[in-house]
């Protein structure tokens, strides 16, 4: 990926280079609920990133109905201020409210006090930092009654405002639902409290099937300050993750980033399903795709299974 730095000085080489190329990394609502709780922890937390040549971290407020308290999240951030590190926010809006038909994980959107609920916690992660990244979870598949009736008088309702949807698919109602609860709930709830405040939208490794769940892609590009690329290939071969092949990564870094230009942020992997090779190649894919910062999912998860293996392979090749 890059040469130059003597092992063990990866974070002065990192820090001098960051305008060409940033690593990052994210600490999860429960990474900071259990990895920053005290300031040991955050000191044992701001070694290991700089012993991983990473200058940027995103510190998450809520993830899966868990919402961080401010405390930790103000402590981790200042911290990481102070330490030399950007600091952003993260939201991932899993289990969120009504639960969707689908995936247990997802909520339905079309539930009227879900959405006041979104609101809430992008208000709160507002009031905090001034950058927030939106994980991969940004999208619905419900299909309960309430979407069903929505769907078929093609109309979206977002609070008080009723907008009209162009066809009656699920792709169609879906699709303008996200647009329109991203819009009134998410961008316009966060600047209300932060005017100044960044929003990035983060795509999954999906392609084709975006707008299958609600993503819209060309309009959320538009509406949101930045994007950012799933590139989480993994490993082919993984019977639970696999099935996408690594030039996938380049490909889908390349294509949104010509749709978002200068508003497309960089890319994320993770280490899920992945043996060295296949993680140091999708962070080459991200490189090479074009990317400006690659933000290595997540601190827990780096901390666990394979996670320290890819880490080390990491920390070798960029050396």
């Amino acid at each position: 990926m890059c040469a130059g730095a003597a092992e063990g000085d990866l974070w002065t080489y990192a820090r001098q280079n960051a305008a060409k190329h940033r690593f990052s990394t994210l600490f999860t609502a429960h990474d900071v609920r259990d990895s920053l709780g005290n300031e040991a922890a955050i000191d044992e937390a701001i070694a290991w990133c700089k012993a991983t040549g990473i200058t940027k971290v995103y510190i998450e407020s809520f993830r899966s109905n868990y919402q961080a308290p401010r405390e930790l999240l103000v402590r981790a951030r200042d911290r990481f201020r102070d330490a030399g590190f950007e600091v952003c926010g993260c939201v991932t809006t899993t289990i969120v409210g009504k639960r969707s038909t689908g995936w247990n994980l997802i909520s339905c959107y079309t539930d009227l006090a879900t959405q006041e609920r979104i609101a809430d916690i992008f208000r709160y992660t507002a009031e905090i930092f001034d950058e927030i990244m939106i994980d991969d979870f940004w999208f619905t598949d419900c299909a309960c009654s309430d979407c069903e009736r929505a769907r078929k008088a093609r109309t979206v309702t977002v609070g008080e405002k009723t907008f009209p949807v162009r066809g009656d698919s699920w792709a169609d109602y879906r699709c303008e639902l996200m647009v329109r609860v991203s819009q009134e709930k998410i961008l316009a709830a966060a600047k209300a409290v932060n005017p100044d405040v960044v929003v990035i939208i983060k795509y999954p490794q999906w392609y084709e099937r975006f707008h299958e769940r609600g993503y819209e892609v060309a309009r959320e590009t538009a509406d949101f300050d930045k994007i950012w690329v799933g590139t989480e290939t993994r490993d082919y071969d993984d019977p639970r993750w696999g099935g996408h092949v690594q030039y996938g990564a380049y490909f889908l870094m390349r294509w949104l980033g010509g749709i978002g230009g200068e508003k497309c942020g960089g890319g994320w992997f993770d280490p899920l399903g992945t043996t060295e090779a296949t993680y140091i190649e999708q962070a080459r894919q991200t490189v090479l795709g074009g990317a400006a910062e690659s933000m290595l999912f997540c601190y827990g998860a780096l901390h666990r299974d394979h996670g320290p293996q890819d880490i080390v392979a990491f920390r070798r090749h960029a050396a």
